[in-house]
């Protein structure tokens, strides 16, 4: 089989730029390991209002993704988000959103696309100026560019011989379930700091109806000094915050998966092989959204083949998605430091405005951000080591 790029994995990413590419007329492939993707999906499912996060939704790929996004039905309305820290202050954040389901976005993106669900692709082979995909079932596909959305971590980086694991503090191990919550505010999105937290946050988000994404998140290294994201999730249903798991009942069990929380954190581009969403780091370090920001990598993905100039993706990623990750990487180097000084970090929380709180969590440059970044400079020395909190920008 023939064609001029092949997508591997099909999540938003993935389906953003199959869907990019057939609206573009440029003959292309998608595959997935999974039968049903992202059925049943590890994420809150939920997204901000484009004009709540204008930051960042004026950019050109990120207001093409969230068009796609309403391809699918809007299943609830957030007006605000309730943020608390176990001792310490909370805050009420005006970051109205919405929900959707992944799975039928997903569905709907593709549609009309070619792509194999159930595959999961094996061996990725350079002849001559193009790349031969073969999947575990054996179908090969000859292609001039690949563009990976294949997660974290990365096969088809993997397979190019790059790097393919993060250190443990930027991956955070993150658990979800679909949980039937009939106490739970419907408008409000409840999220939770706590020691069993550590580098992360659990979260309450209200899905449609009174079905709730309950979850935790929190950093591998804090993981491996004995944490545990599904026993922290267990800890947090039963501390029952607000009443909100009164009567409550599991409609889906507890499921994971690893997510890079660095921003970018490798190459965006090898050769004809283009990586988007989790491959490359979609997931804002701060808040932990990603739907978007994967989208918009999968759009700008395929929009550099459909004009054979794979060299401007880096470029174009960097500066309407890597830069504004980056801003939350500085902040995320201040929650790691409050998550090891935790008395210090209920004392502190007491001192922040709601509004710079509101924009932290947003992602948004405060005096704050420019004061880390000065202090981050003042402390570099020497060589930097290669970790998740390098920026990757383009060369």
């Amino acid at each position: 089989m023939r064609s001029k790029v092949v997508v591997v994995g099909l999540g938003p990413a993935g389906a953003a730029a199959l869907r990019r590419l057939n609206e573009l007329g440029v003959p292309s492939v998608g595959f997935e390991r999974k039968i049903n993707p992202e059925n049943p999906p590890v994420c809150g499912e939920f997204l901000p209002e484009p004009d709540a996060v204008s930051f960042i939704s004026s950019k050109p790929s990120v207001s093409k993704a969230f068009s796609y996004i309403s391809l699918a039905k809007r299943r609830n309305s957030i007006s605000a988000v309730r943020l608390e820290f176990e001792g310490g202050k909370g805050f009420t954040l005006r970051i109205p959103g919405f929900t959707v389901s992944r799975t039928e976005l997903v569905r709907k993106l593709v549609e009309g696309s070619e792509y194999y669900l159930g595959e999961d692709v094996v061996s990725l082979r350079k002849v001559g100026s193009e790349y031969v995909v073969r999947t575990r079932r054996g179908r090969e596909v000859t292609a001039k560019y690949v563009i990976a959305c294949d997660g974290y971590p990365s096969t088809i980086r993997g397979l190019l011989g790059g790097r393919s694991l993060l250190p443990p503090e930027d991956v955070a191990p993150a658990v979800n379930a679909k949980v039937e919550t009939p106490h739970m505010r419907k408008d409000l999105v409840y999220m939770y700091a706590s020691p069993e937290t550590a580098g992360g946050y659990a979260w309450i988000i209200p899905f449609e109806g009174s079905v709730s994404n309950v979850g935790v998140g929190l950093r591998q290294n804090f993981v491996r000094m004995g944490f545990n994201p599904v026993r922290a999730l267990e800890s947090f249903i039963r501390k029952n915050p607000h009443g909100y798991f009164t009567a409550y009942s599991f409609i889906e069990p507890p499921r994971g998966r690893w997510v890079p929380v660095a921003g970018f954190y490798a190459e965006a581009k090898k050769d004809g092989v283009l990586f988007a969403g989790d491959s490359l780091g979609a997931v804002n370090p701060v808040n932990g959204g990603g739907i978007f920001p994967a989208m918009a990598l999968g759009i700008l993905a395929a929009e550099a083949v459909w004009l054979d100039s794979p060299h401007v993706y880096p470029v174009r990623a960097w500066s309407e998605v890597g830069a504004i990750l980056n801003i939350g990487r500085a902040y995320r180097k201040l929650v790691d430091f409050l998550y090891s000084n935790w008395g210090f970090a209920v004392k502190l929380s007491y001192m922040f405005p709601e509004g710079v709180m509101t924009r932290i969590i947003k992602g948004e440059k405060t005096a704050l951000f420019h004061l880390l970044r000065l202090l981050e400079r003042g402390t570099r020395s020497g060589g930097r080591r290669r970790t998740g909190l390098t920026s990757r920008r383009p060369r």
